[in-house]
């Protein structure tokens, strides 16, 4: 005869929130809002982010697979907390905002200024073409006789 679980899941004493390589140790929270809320309470950069960008996730084996990092959702926020185990590790992760334009690094002026003044060293300086350089003494007295050296290859006489 099958039996029916009914006795609600415990939660482990503490779970572990990673983020932006910090750890922190919470007491579990029993909804999603208010994992979120110790979320932004234990790291202050997360106080001004929307709380639809920050995303909560645990790193899962399914089907006995590579272990993977998956989103924890609203709805599933508790049996999947009470599955952690004692000291579990929460990683706490910013989604982009998708309305946002893309951000691009930003070069310090004084570096554009730096490589100008490099490239201005550079061209004003006359260049020696390749074709103009005279053969080592050695290379013009014996010009019968090529050699080939390869590298790793011990030269012969």
């Amino acid at each position: 005869m099958a039996t029916i679980k009914t006795t609600t899941p415990a939660l482990p004493d503490y779970i572990t929130y990673r983020f932006a390589n910090r750890l922190v140790y919470v007491k579990p929270a029993e909804t999603y809002e208010m994992a979120l809320d110790i979320a932004q309470k234990e790291f202050v950069e997360l106080t001004d982010v929307p709380r639809d960008r920050i995303s909560l996730n645990t790193v899962a084996t399914l089907n006995r697979e590579t272990p993977r990092v998956v989103r924890i959702s609203e709805s599933a926020w508790f049996p999947a907390v009470a599955r952690q185990l004692c000291g579990g590790v929460i990683d706490i992760i910013v989604l982009s905002d998708p309305n946002s334009p893309p951000t691009y690094l930003a070069v310090p002026t004084d570096m554009v200024k730096e490589e100008i003044e490099i490239l201005r060293k550079t061209r004003s300086t006359p260049a020696s073409p390749a074709h103009s350089r005279q053969p080592s003494p050695s290379a013009r007295s014996n010009k019968s006789a090529k050699r080939l050296w390869l590298p790793g290859v011990p030269r012969l006489g």
